[in-house]
């Protein structure tokens, strides 16, 4: 037999041999190299539930040297970030080392953590909590929860400020309210008791207006006041406000006149409230006038927006139409600008200081209520050491037809 011939044969069996041998002793081999690998799992630090998505609080994830891994819709609202934000770090997108500091001290510190991040141009202040995550490969992430708590902390404050305005309030005239009790209780000569009757009864007064400007707040703001409009003499309304206003100025020696042109027009109105208006405006001028100073009271029609240049400070949104503009100045301390903006917020009060008497901050707040309610608007003009001015529309007559 030639065995030259048999050599291919011998290599070919020899080689199936080997394959069947290998194929035995590395099953594991074979069969990954069969097997496709799995799909790879979602990076752990995402969030699982959607409900994170669709929060109206901003979430990000960030890893330990601040860059940004993964956001929620909302953080580009609380943050107002237009461009991208994965793969981001904080510094580009907020600029703020504050904030940049924070969340590295927690993926450092791997404890839960929360600061207040205020920003400027506007003016906001926001919550951020910080809670860290830890990867199966001890890596850290961040999970940053950011929350505009602008308005929340003005209500606060409002609150906080309601509350002590409130309690001077009432303090003032219930201390008043004892001692002149109990000197009545002593039994003084007639003359003095009167007089302490007359105290009391201011001091009632007193109580009683804090209170109805307390309900009248809460009804306006609730909606539950129904204006009741009418056709009223705008003439007869100012002489009346001043009439009313009038014992209060003279006590302090203050003069009140009124200018407007003739054949004023008829204004459409709720009555009762808009001598409220009238009387809260010239209440709140006689508190920052000195002794033997000057009110002035203007009155006249104006056609918008063809008028709006001749009127100071007329607010942009103001409706078009005929309306009867009226003005109460003072020459008294003035409004510093600081104040100006909030001035009509419910409970604020310009520094106590500054004016003769005190009062709740619920005056200028039931103005602005009222005023708008008729469809008007009302703002002011004022320099420290000259004097403010307050402006209000209301609608005439003929702009109802």
């Amino acid at each position: 037999m030639n065995l030259d011939a048999l050599y291919p044969w011998l290599f070919a069996i020899a080689a199936i041999i080997w394959l069947v041998i290998t194929w035995q002793q590395n099953p594991s081999e074979r069969r990954i190299k069969r097997t496709p690998p799995p799909p790879a799992e979602p990076p752990p630090f995402l969030p699982n539930d959607i409900a994170v998505e669709m929060l109206d609080i901003g979430v990000m994830y960030v890893s330990a040297d601040g860059v940004v891994l993964h956001h929620n819709p909302a953080l580009r609202t609380v943050l107002r970030i237009d461009g991208g934000v994965d793969g981001q770090t904080i510094m580009s997108l907020v600029r703020d080392h504050q904030l940049d500091e924070f969340v590295r001290d927690t993926a450092t510190k791997r404890v839960n953590d929360e600061m207040q991040l205020h920003q400027r141009n506007p003016s906001r202040t926001m919550r951020v909590v910080a809670r860290p995550m830890i990867l199966p490969n001890e890596d850290v992430v961040v999970m940053v929860l950011i929350r505009d708590v602008t308005q929340i902390n003005q209500l606060e404050r409002a609150r906080r400020d309601m509350i002590v305005s409130i309690s001077h309030e009432l303090r003032t005239p219930l201390a008043a309210l004892k001692i002149l009790s109990d000197t009545i209780v002593s039994q003084p000569p007639p003359e003095v008791a009167q007089r302490m009757a007359m105290r009391i009864s201011d001091e009632v007064d007193a109580l009683t207006r804090l209170v109805e400007d307390l309900h009248d707040l809460s009804q306006i703001e609730a909606g539950r006041i129904a204006l009741q409009y009418a056709q009223y003499d705008t003439v007869a309304l100012i002489q009346q406000a001043i009439e009313r206003s009038t014992p209060q100025a003279n006590a302090h020696y203050i003069t009140v006149q009124a200018t407007y042109p003739d054949n004023l027009p008829a204004v459409m109105v709720d009555r009762g409230r808009m001598a409220q208006v009238f009387l809260n405006l010239l209440h709140n001028a006689v508190k920052f006038t000195p002794d033997h100073g000057a009110i002035r009271l203007d009155a006249r029609v104006v056609h918008l927006p063809s008028d709006g240049a001749a009127v100071t400070n007329l607010p942009a949104d103001h409706p078009p139409g005929e309306w009867m503009l009226l003005s109460i100045a003072d020459n008294g301390v003035g409004i510093p600008l600081e104040h100006q903006h909030r001035i009509f917020e419910r409970f604020y009060k310009v520094d106590q200081a500054r004016t003769r008497g005190s009062g709740t901050g619920l005056g200028l707040a039931i103005v602005r209520h009222l005023v708008e309610g008729h469809g008007g608007r009302v703002w002011l003009s004022s320099t420290v050491g000259y004097g403010t001015t307050f402006f209000f529309t209301i609608p005439t007559a003929q702009s109802n037809e």
